[in-house]
């Protein structure tokens, strides 16, 4: 009988500390968020720091709308999933349906049936933007974004990083004088107030058994900040002759971007969620490098091509996951119907895009390739996105 105790003891000891480590563990995250994307530059391979033409130069690079001459009003709706998120919520809101002495077991089995996988889930987007000559301003009330990546840690697990953002922002621009004379070079900044609510968990199957459910925001963290991000564009004059005189034929422009230069931290807790909620990730600083390079219009066609260099200065860096590469092929048949076809190189995968404007109504379709592993065991993650949006 004492033997049997004893072991009876070493397994209850067993189980109590698996718990507590179970209750520990913190999600894996390989990924670099970003707190706004934009669907046309997703299609072009994200290389868009100097390329931000349109109302996203507010969080890309406000120094782009020093060079507007017209104001516009975008009110849009963008969701955004890969191929198997919604089937991953499906067969979690099946098990939920059986008996519960058999929850555990089936929620094992499922995890383990997905080892490796990667699932996302963007929506919705919901916001408007305004942008004329030097200014902008954008109200997005809710940015939805969940990360599930499926790992063996201390048993099956499923990582959860959840980010629901609300942000306001308001730009502004202006070329830089010198001599009482506009030059090639603009400069603007985006200050920004965001409310973040965070959950970042690491569940197992028992959890998952208990009721906790990977998109739920209810054990979240919380809380509110300001930041600033400061944009630079420069269009170089390109000489008519001697050595470089062939740049005229594809014009370049080269932008530098500081995103969230402050990085205070979000230090101000409304406890929406929970009187115990904690404090969300930072927003993280970091440098975007950018270049656009205008080819020679033809027939109906605006084509150019872009390469950046992102996020520069995130813990998850590095060079596949910084570069990006694309291009985009702008058409205009009329001011009223006009569109363009992308496509691109992002973070060492394909990506393609198309965009359709009809009057006021916009419609963007982008799907890219995003890492989501280490440069030691890459892993790709297919997504697709869609936006639809009024233009005034």
């Amino acid at each position: 009988m004492r033997s049997i105790s004893l072991v009876l003891t070493a397994l209850a000891c067993v189980f109590m500390t698996e718990a507590v480590l179970a209750a520990a563990v913190k999600p894996l995250d390989y990924t670099i968020h970003e707190e706004y994307v934009s669907t046309r530059a997703l299609g072009m391979g994200n290389a868009f720091t100097a390329v931000a033409d349109d109302m996203s130069a507010i969080f890309y690079n406000p120094a782009n709308l020093a060079n507007r001459t017209d104001s516009q009003l975008r009110m849009f709706l963008r969701g955004g999933t890969d191929s198997s998120a919604l089937k991953l919520k499906s067969q979690i809101n099946d098990i939920k349906g059986t008996p519960k002495d058999q929850q555990v077991q089936a929620y094992t089995n499922l995890i383990v049936s997905h080892y490796g996988d990667h699932f996302y889930f963007r929506a919705p987007t919901v916001g408007a933007m305004w942008v004329k000559e030097g200014w902008g301003l954008a109200f997005i009330p809710a940015d939805l974004n969940i990360d599930i990546d499926v790992h063996r840690q201390i048993g099956p697990m499923l990582n959860v990083n959840l980010y629901l953002d609300s942000t306001l922002a308001l730009s502004y621009a202006k070329k830089v004088t010198w001599f009482g004379k506009d030059s090639d070079l603009s400069v603007g900044g985006t200050a920004k107030a965001v409310h973040r609510i965070y959950g970042g968990e690491a569940l197992s199957a028992a959890q998952l058994a208990d009721g906790s459910n990977p998109f739920s925001t209810s054990d979240a963290d919380e809380g509110l900040t300001g930041d600033v991000d400061i944009g630079t564009y420069w269009t170089p004059q390109v000489p008519s002759t001697g050595f470089f005189k062939f740049l005229n034929y594809a014009k370049p422009h080269f932008a530098i971007v500081g995103r969230n230069l402050i990085d205070y931290g979000f230090k101000t807790d409304f406890h929406f969620i929970s009187k115990d909620s904690g404090e969300p990730p930072k927003l993280g600083r970091r440098v975007d490098f950018g270049s656009k390079w205008d080819l020679p219009r033809f027939w109906v066609f605006d084509p150019h091509l872009a390469a950046d260099i992102r996020d520069v200065g995130d813990p998850n860096w590095s060079w596949k996951k910084g570069t990006h590469v694309g291009a985009e092929f702008y058409w205009k048949m009329y001011n009223w119907w006009k569109g363009h076809w992308s496509a691109g190189y992002n973070q060492g995968y394909w990506t393609a895009g198309l965009g359709a404007r009809l009057a006021w109504f916009q419609l963007d379709l982008a799907t890219w390739g995003e890492e989501v592993g280490t440069d030691s065991e890459p892993h790709q993650d297919r997504r697709y996105m869609l936006e639809l949006a009024l233009d005034f």
